[in-house]
């Protein structure tokens, strides 16, 4: 399922889709201003009477997709787009329907769509946009930084072009000139929550706390149920020793999105802190991607130790000494439990044995 941030995000692409030469593209669509209205609902019930009246017109069905996916009503507007691709090749259906199963969650099988629209001459910024992001999912730098240049070429004062060109800089390593970015996607578009949330991660990873705090505090005014900024909430009143607050905020992100690793990372430590040894257990084996950490090893290890489960303890103390030879804790640990798990245990007296009758 996607995430409301995507939503939104996806929606405004298609708001944007009426840019650039697809201007030529609409005017060929049947009677389209007659049915612009605003209201969602009366749009709707135009779309679907002039489909009606006009059923072997692609573009209505391709619109009525456009309305449907901003309702979030994916299988219908899946549905639409079909339809209106077996009546009309035009590349600005093939551009709905990559949209429409990149919200599905299917951003493989967007990808081809994105494409096919782009190879057959439709030029947009916002297809562009769409084009660097996926490329940004499959890890393929070039590519997206290729689409999100042209996506700037064709709209320069486009805030999610801008905003594009920040994240393949960010995850290109170039994190001030991406913050530069963000910082204009932000005076083109002040209520840009993806871009407050890109911010507020950038300046908690770089320990600017007051910027971290400022840009997480927005982002969350605008998106009140986005995971990733009640995780960096979290982390920033970890850094203020405010321990029972950060619980409460990484158990939103967990109530959110249970499948956050960095939430169930620092839950562990919390619990464990508490002496909820199960629960930070239980928190860790949710977190894989942080289990060759000394920090994860260290609460793993003690929380089995304190659960009485001295040999899994004591192999997790000695992953611990293959990272860091010299962890003094960890040397001090194994050394212990290979005292508790090899001293003899001490033998009952016979004559003892024998007078209490066994």
């Amino acid at each position: 399922m996607m995430s409301r941030w995507a939503l939104s995000w996806v929606v405004v692409i298609v708001m944007l889709s009426g840019c650039g030469k697809e201007e030529g593209t609409r005017e060929r669509m049947v009677d389209l201003e007659a049915v612009a209205v605003e209201d969602p609902a009366k749009q709707l019930v135009s779309l679907s009477n002039a489909i009606e009246r006009s059923k072997r017109e692609g573009s209505l069905y391709a619109r009525r997709a456009m309305v449907l996916l901003r309702q979030g009503e994916l299988d219908k507007a899946f549905s639409d787009v079909n339809e209106a691709i077996r009546l009309s090749k035009e590349p600005a259906n093939y551009f709905v329907k990559a949209q429409v199963l990149y919200l599905m969650g299917r951003r493989e099988a967007a990808l081809p769509f994105a494409l096919r629209a782009e190879r057959n001459s439709y030029e947009s910024s916002s297809l562009y946009v769409l084009l660097t992001e996926l490329y940004l999912d499959n890890g393929e730098y070039e590519k997206a930084r290729g689409f999100a240049r042209q996506a700037l070429e064709l709209s320069p004062d486009d805030p999610h072009a801008v905003y594009y060109k920040g994240r393949v800089l960010e995850v290109t390593g170039d994190t001030t000139v991406a913050i530069r970015q963000y910082q204009k996607a932000l005076e083109l578009k002040p209520d840009f929550a993806e871009t407050h949330r890109s911010l507020a991660g950038l300046y908690l990873a770089q320990h600017e706390l007051a910027e971290a705090s400022k840009h997480t505090k927005q982002g969350l005014k605008l998106l009140p149920e986005d995971p990733q900024l009640w995780h960096f909430k979290g982390m920033l009143q970890l850094q203020t020793a405010r321990k029972d607050s950060a619980l409460a905020s990484f158990e939103k992100v967990l109530a959110l999105s249970d499948t956050m690793q960095g939430a169930h990372y620092q839950m562990a430590q919390l619990q464990h802190g508490s002496g909820e040894y199960e629960l930070a257990l239980q928190h860790l084996d949710k977190a894989p991607r942080y289990s060759k950490l000394l920090q994860y090893l260290s609460v793993r290890a003690s929380s089995l130790e304190r659960l009485g489960e001295n040999l899994a303890a004591l192999r997790t103390y000695e992953r611990m000494l293959a990272i860091e030879p010299k962890h003094t804790y960890a040397r001090q640990s194994v050394s212990r439990l290979r005292y508790r798990l090899e001293r003899p245990r001490p033998q009952l007296d016979s004559m003892a044995v024998r007078q209490r009758g066994f």
